[in-house]
């Protein structure tokens, strides 16, 4: 619309419509080829660079290396040239079908019709004339506001999707260490020296110079099992609790289902974490093969699905065990409830590992090395924030500006009649912030069922990915999309001016 003169010029100059679609289609694909080598430097380089920082921090990964895939990067500047170059031709066949003169005259103001909302009368004899204005203005340019709200609709829920990313994130350490996981101290022996090991634990506990008490505790066989089911494996954590003691074991784990209400470890109860059941698709009545480190294999029937956010965890009581594997079970681990700071948790942990444990696991410590490490989360927000800027900048300014230039003959009409400056970007960017704030309120749901899908997405080992997103994330992303569009209204106020 912006080039009908020149298209016009054209034409009268003996150009053919199709020489003259070929010069557009040839400026759209430079654009496309420029914007797709910025797109993959971003691609290939940027975000795996950024996401593999953060699986490092969760996971043992070999040395990082960089690769340039030739068939993605193709089939994305395919797709993007295809998309362009048909918005492009399709652009150019609807000015070209005008006759000449056409062309090289300003292309009509869209006619006004009433709207849906004249019809509420008592509702439309209380607005202002410029609030009539403002709304006939909105509804006589259907394509661009469609666009606008979209374009919006879209950028709040990638904000959205971030905000729920990082509040997914900090909200599962408390969730695992400070709700599943009750128990300050996960210590494994030989079965053999099970019982002198826990002795000596008592004796360190009891020692003056200790500042540690160790509460109570309970004694659990414990050993890492392969869990098959469907042709998939899965590494899991078995625990095995006595069956006089399974009473105890909620107050050193809490097993709670999908619902989040309690589970009681009975007699012939088998309970997998969630995140193995992710994995393996397994459902609670279906049976597997678990195969322990000393390759003995039992076949289990699963009970149901236990909440566990970090790790994969298998629960069941000893009579259970001894009748799968067909052997009794060997106690060689302890639970334990510690009274002391974090600090003197970790290094009363530290301490016994002269005292012939196998394994010692401090609560205070793991919850301390997630939320050090998974800073790296926030690197991931404000990638996706700019993304949505970038988005949001795109839409809204190239909207804004299209509408300025369609409209020129009017904001000249009404700067004639007295509007000032500052009228006159209230009369256009109120129309802006009106489908800004329809499009943010159709970003909402939209972002949280984007983030929503991230639970089956980021199917990872031994995490579950509960996707939380805080009401205040929502109050923030819709905030940052009108302060988008709040910047690009300051820039084309200057458009305004001139």
């Amino acid at each position: 619309d912006e080039n009908r003169l020149q298209m016009g010029t054209l034409k009268a100059l003996g150009y053919s419509n199709f020489s003259i679609a070929g010069k557009y289609l040839f400026y759209a694909m430079l654009a496309t080829i420029l914007g797709s080598i910025v797109g993959m430097v971003v691609g290939f380089v940027v975000f795996p660079i950024i996401i593999w920082n953060a699986y490092q921090l969760v996971f043992s990964l070999p040395t990082f290396t960089l690769h340039f895939y030739p068939s993605m990067a193709a089939a994305s500047v395919g797709i993007s040239a295809a998309v362009i170059g048909f918005a492009t031709w399709y652009a150019c066949r609807s000015s070209l079908a005008e006759k000449t003169a056409a062309l090289l005259l300003p292309r009509a103001p869209v006619a006004g019709k009433r709207i849906l909302m004249e019809r509420i009368t008592p509702l439309w004899s209380r607005m202002s004339f410029s609030q009539k204005t403002t709304a006939r203005n909105l509804f006589r340019y259907k394509k661009r506001a469609f666009m606008t709200i979209f374009g919006i609709a879209g950028c709040t829920a990638l904000v959205i999707c971030g905000m729920g990313i990082r509040d997914t994130s900090v909200a599962l350490s408390p969730k695992q260490y400070g709700h599943i996981t009750r128990y300050d101290l996960l210590a494994v022996a030989n079965p053999d020296d099970f019982s002198q090991t826990c002795a000596a634990l008592d004796e360190r506990s009891a020692a003056k110079d200790s500042n540690v008490t160790v509460t109570s505790t309970l004694p659990i066989m414990t050993d890492n099992v392969t869990f098959t089911f469907g042709g998939k494996s899965e590494t899991v954590q078995l625990i095995v609790v006595p069956d006089d003691r399974t009473g105890d074991l909620g107050d050193y784990v809490r097993l709670e289902d999908e619902s989040k209400e309690p589970l009681a470890l009975r007699d012939g109860d088998v309970y997998l974490s969630k995140s193995s059941q992710l994995v393996l698709g397994i459902k609670p009545g279906d049976t597997a093969h678990v195969q322990d480190s000393s390759l003995n294999v039992a076949k289990v029937k699963v009970s149901d699905i236990s909440l566990n956010y970090l790790g994969n965890t298998l629960y069941m009581t000893q009579g259970t065990y001894e009748r799968a594997f067909g052997r009794s079970a060997r106690l060689n681990g302890i639970l334990a409830l510690l009274k002391g700071s974090s600090a003197d948790q970790i290094a009363f942990t530290n301490r016994l590992k002269s005292d012939g444990w196998i394994t010692l696991s401090s609560t205070a410590e793991h919850w301390e090395n997630y939320e050090a490490n998974f800073t790296i989360i926030n690197s991931v927000v404000v990638l996706v924030t700019f993304m949505a800027a970038c988005l949001s900048f795109v839409v809204v300014f190239t909207l804004s500006n299209t509408n300025i230039s369609e409209r020129e003959r009017e904001l000249a009409t009404i700067k004639v009649l007295g509007f000032r400056r500052g009228e006159v970007h209230h009369y256009v960017n109120k129309e802006t912030l009106i489908l800004t704030a329809i499009g943010a309120a159709l970003g909402v749901p939209l972002g949280g069922a984007l983030a929503e899908s991230f639970t089956y997405i980021l199917q990872m080992p031994s995490l579950y990915f509960d996707v939380e997103v805080e009401p205040l994330s929502y109050v923030l992303s819709v905030l940052l999309a009108f302060a988008f569009t709040f910047i690009v209204n300051l820039a084309t106020n200057r458009t305004l001016n001139k």
